[in-house]
């Protein structure tokens, strides 16, 4: 004999989590505040050269803004400079803030392999309205530290941050300018997102189950 069961409350339930989910994973690009980022630069192996990470805000005043870069893999050299709101180390990870105009870390390499690192935005431009946007960018310079490798015209990949502005839910969006054989970046969904995920497969599982057994 079976336990009694609402079967209607776990429609209910199932329809709620994947309704959240679905906003996660797909129409809530605000909640992409995570990003894996991977630069090829076999392409120039035996070269010195640099990278230039940026974090800059548009003309006028932006909500402030903040991205940690952390874990950073590749042949790395001992040399670099910050400029602006920036602080770090490679061990520890560095991070740049939109309070001044030009914000950067130039930061030497080797190249020939492959470079990696995790980029984490947070700030009041996820939760204050505005108008005035600030950008990510990165770009693979030569040894010369003025030619520009995988782009001549700039940046391999960027990522813009746009706060909240007449109903439009604050939002990051990627554009790659170099090439995909380059430059390979993803969002990171937060564990939270996972862990709704799997909960609504799972009452979906045993709705499936209870309607074998019906």
């Amino acid at each position: 004999m079976n336990t009694p069961f609402s079967f209607p409350a776990l429609q209910r339930s199932a329809l709620s989590l994947a309704l959240a989910a679905s906003a996660l994973f797909a129409g809530s690009a605000w909640a992409d505040t995570r990003f894996h980022a991977s630069i090829n630069t076999a392409a120039w192996a035996g070269n010195s050269g640099w990278l230039d990470f940026q974090f800059n805000p548009g003309l006028n005043t932006a909500p402030g803004a903040l991205v940690q870069i952390s874990h950073l893999s590749g042949n790395f050299g001992s040399e670099f400079f910050l400029d602006g709101q920036a602080a770090g180390s490679l061990a520890a990870g560095f991070s740049l803030g939109n309070g001044s105009a030009f914000n950067s870390l130039f930061q030497a390499v080797s190249l020939g392999g492959s470079f990696s690192f995790d980029l984490t935005f947070s700030g009041d431009v996820f939760n204050t309205p505005g108008q005035v946007g600030t950008t990510f960018s990165l770009g693979l310079l030569a040894g010369d530290q003025q030619s520009y490798l995988g782009n001549p015209d700039g940046a391999l990949f960027q990522i813009d941050l746009m706060p909240a502005d007449a109903g439009t839910p604050a939002s990051t969006t990627l554009s790659l300018l170099g090439g995909q054989s380059i430059a390979t970046v993803s969002a990171v969904p937060e564990p939270q997102s996972y862990a709704l995920l799997l909960a609504g497969l799972g009452v979906v599982g045993l709705l499936a189950r209870r309607q074998r057994a019906a």
